[in-house]
């Protein structure tokens, strides 16, 4: 596995927050709309179909785009539809990410690599300089 180019501490990552946050909404709604625009498609009619499937790729576009946007910050996009991302960070020699979803207030959560969401434990399990102590 590749070093990520950027590591996160707990204080790093609820810092970057806001702006992370305000990208996930966007997530969020592109792939909800991606799932309108799906279930649409099923049911269209032939005349219906090339507006749909024009819509779709706009909306795919806009989607890879704001991915993108979180990438070039060194956060990975996990679950689109439930604004579910990742922070790389290391606590010690171990590769781990700090989780964060959609509607929660700060970074709280962390889990092995290996392991995903699945996994989840308490940042407070983790030593302190990883939670910027």
């Amino acid at each position: 596995m590749n070093e990520p180019r950027r590591l996160y501490t707990v204080a790093r990552a609820n810092k970057a927050l806001p702006l992370v946050a305000r990208i996930v909404d966007d997530v969020v709604a592109r792939a909800q709309e991606l799932r309108r625009l799906g279930q649409a498609k099923r049911t269209a009619r032939c005349e219906a179909l090339e507006t749909i499937e024009r819509e779709l790729a706009e909306t795919e576009r806009e989607l890879e785009r704001h991915a993108q946007e979180l990438a070039a910050l060194g956060v990975e996009v996990k679950d689109p539809m439930k604004g579910l991302i990742d922070f790389p960070a290391r606590s010690g020699e171990r590769a781990i990410y700090l989780c964060w979803m959609k509607g929660e207030e700060t970074v709280a959560w962390w889990h092995p690599i290996e392991s995903g969401f699945s996994g989840r434990r308490p940042i407070s399990e983790l030593p302190g300089e990883i939670r910027g102590e």
